[in-house]
């Protein structure tokens, strides 16, 4: 893990919230190695024209969004476009046009100078190339077939792609910025500007999804690997109304054919999503048995042994002892750099520490594994500020010292 302090502090700052850090995660990963080579298996799928649909199942605190921060990341490494959505009041799964607009509102490209980017700024860069070739007559050429291209999707798209690039090679800012609005789904455009990129009407659900196959075709063109769409939390949908719940599992349904049919080529969706999502009756799933007939289920998804990576369902097993110490050592390190010190303790000590307080405080319940990191984090900022302090030697009278076993129950302290 190659870092300097400060990245240490911010992703330290992010674990001991409960918060997956924005970068560097890869570093962090314990016990996903088969996860990682599917997420990159997909990505390459992707890239070579396929449509993705992906679902990682995990309870809360099992590492969900940890797997989705971890693939986006890699696309944005592999020069994807990536989206991140959440299920809310903000995006309503049920309405196509909705989705729509809210991944266009979401865009990121890989951008070492700021934090994301917009709509804008990924279509700017294709547009500085052009303005910056010396044969002009080429670079007309370039946008021609692409506008030609765009045309086979939706016509209505590709006069507005051809009218924001001649606004924002002229500098008209007023016309380019209602164009690329209008692309991105906004509906409160003045029928005056529309007139000048020849458009009507507003994108919606009826047509929104021309519109996504012409964007996916654009991405293409440009030179983009393809799109990765995120969408968290989905279990949120079975909180829906029914007949809500009913028009969202449609949509998912259709989103998940396009991909399996390649009319959404170069799309891969991944899904963050419970256990209940896919076993509720009434609910989940398998209250709408065409959804549930796509998605099918491991042999048996309580074996790791038996695990099928390649189902559209990636399920999350539970890390084990081992894992557990090598993700300590990796907190661990960045701790030692974020605040310089050295413990005293061996790894498999503070491990089984941690693990020992979160089942006493959990009254033995399963400890995941975003708990584990919070409680580590705790603990080490204690042992960091508070050296020598005696709790540490009458907790640690309960752990093994070097094989990281918990001899018995201690007496619970209020100092810890």
């Amino acid at each position: 893990m190659i870092i300097g302090k400060v990245q240490a502090l911010g992703i330290l700052n992010s674990l001991k919230m409960g918060i997956n850090p924005s970068n560097n995660i890869v570093d962090l990963c314990v016990g996903r190695d088969a996860h990682k080579l599917e997420i990159s298996r997909c990505l390459d799928l992707t890239k070579e024209g396929a449509g993705v649909v992906k679902f990682i199942c995990g309870e809360y605190g099992s590492g969900k969004t940890f797997i989705i921060n971890l693939a986006t990341e890699e696309a944005l490494k592999r020069n994807f476009v990536v989206s991140r959505l959440q299920i809310d009041s903000g995006m309503r799964f049920n309405d196509l046009g909705n989705f729509y607009y809210s991944l266009m509102h979401n865009l990121q490209i890989k951008d070492d100078s700021k934090a994301g980017t917009c709509f804008e700024e990924i279509f700017d860069r294709w547009i500085e190339k052009l303005v910056s070739m010396d044969n002009r007559e080429e670079a007309a050429l370039i946008v021609n077939q692409v506008v030609e291209s765009l045309n086979d999707y939706n016509s209505s798209f590709s006069r507005a792609f051809l009218a924001y690039i001649k606004a924002k090679i002229s500098k008209d800012i007023e016309l380019s910025n209602a164009a690329a609005s209008w692309i991105k789904g906004e509906k409160n455009i003045p029928i005056g500007l529309k007139v000048r990129f020849e458009v009507k009407g507003n994108i919606d659900k009826e047509n929104s999804m021309d519109f996504f196959k012409a964007f996916l075709r654009l991405l293409k063109l440009m030179g983009y690997g393809g799109i990765l769409i995120a969408v968290d939390e989905i279990e949120l949908l079975m909180s829906l109304r029914s007949d809500i719940r009913k028009t969202s599992f449609e949509n998912l349904r259709y989103l998940i054919d396009n991909c399996s049919s390649q009319d959404f080529s170069n799309c891969m969706f991944c899904f963050g999503a419970t256990p209940e999502f896919f076993s509720n009756v009434e609910k989940g799933v398998k209250s709408y048995i065409a959804l549930a007939q796509r998605l099918g289920d491991a042999i048996d998804k309580k074996s790791s042994s038996l695990s099928d990576m390649r189902q559209t369902i990636m399920r999350l097993n539970e890390l084990n002892s081992n894992e557990l110490l090598d993700l300590t050592e990796k907190i661990l390190y960045l701790h030692k750099l974020a605040y310089n010190w050295e413990p005293t303790t061996s790894s498999s000590a503070i491990k089984s520490w941690a693990t020992l307080a979160l089942k006493r405080s959990k009254e033995g319940l399963k400890v995941n594994t975003r708990e584990f990191i919070v409680k580590l984090i705790e603990i080490l900022d204690i042992m960091e500020q508070h050296p020598g302090y005696n709790i540490f030697n009458n907790e640690l009278k309960h752990v093994h010292g070097e094989g990281g076993m918990l001899l018995q129950r201690p007496r619970v302290s209020n100092d810890f």
